[in-house]
């Protein structure tokens, strides 16, 4: 499976409900052991099969609320950065993510597949978001 782009997220952009600019709108990653949504699907959900447990792992229902956001132009190419999340002391293992704005009725952007199952084990568990200075490989870019 690939990363996958909920229908709604286009038809969300398009109307001005994200705003990724800094200072914006307030996005988060939350962490799966296998993908409960859909191109259908809209928003996130606390109560959605299969996100990382919660019982002495490091990691808190909803997930990490993503920094350092911001929006840049290079040349025909517009992208939005986040810095890297991190989970510390994590004990879990997760193969999907989902970045999902909670400022705005946690209205789906993205879901992320790892290619692959990836465990922490009582340490940093990192998800690490694209280098800025390729946009075009940018968690999300326009062109």
């Amino acid at each position: 499976m690939a990363n996958v782009i909920p229908f709604s997220f286009r038809n969300e952009l398009l109307s001005g409900n994200h705003n990724f600019a800094s200072g914006g709108d307030t996005y988060k990653l939350a962490l799966y052991t296998a993908n409960p949504y859909t191109t259908a699907s809209t928003a996130y959900s606390s109560g959605a099969a299969n996100q990382v447990g919660t019982s002495g792992t490091g990691y808190s229902t909803g997930g990490n609320t993503l920094t350092s956001q911001s929006v840049t132009t290079s040349s025909a190419v517009a992208y939005v950065y986040f810095a890297d999340s991190t989970w510390s002391s994590a004990t879990f293992t997760a193969a999907f993510g989902v970045i999902y704005n909670s400022s705005d009725s946690d209205k789906l952007v993205v879901v992320l597949d790892f290619g692959e199952s990836k465990t922490g084990t009582n340490g940093t568990f990192k998800v690490t978001m694209p280098d800025p200075s390729t946009p075009t490989d940018a968690i999300i870019s326009m062109s």
